[in-house]
């Protein structure tokens, strides 16, 4: 299976449980973006894919304007996957 990207926003307990993580781990970005290979997970919440420069774009949108400590512009390149 290969990994995906998907936009879901955090509903709090439950929205990712232990398990969901031990059957294949979910990695969360700024933007309400995830990145799994969790069919069930994906499937539970009724997410769609999004391609890897939609999520880009949200993830860059979400840190516009967020600087580290010297005043420089915070960047995150998502994985290719």
């Amino acid at each position: 299976m290969a990994k995906k990207y998907y936009e879901a926003v955090n509903t709090g307990k439950g929205f990712i449980t232990h398990g969901d993580n031990e059957l294949s781990h979910i990695s969360g970005y700024p933007g309400n973006v995830w990145l799994t290979e969790n069919t069930a997970w994906v499937a539970r919440h009724g997410l769609s894919e999004i391609t890897r420069l939609e999520a880009q774009t949200l993830v860059n949108t979400a840190i516009s304007g967020s600087v580290d400590e010297d005043g420089n512009q915070i960047t995150l390149d998502l994985p290719v996957v």
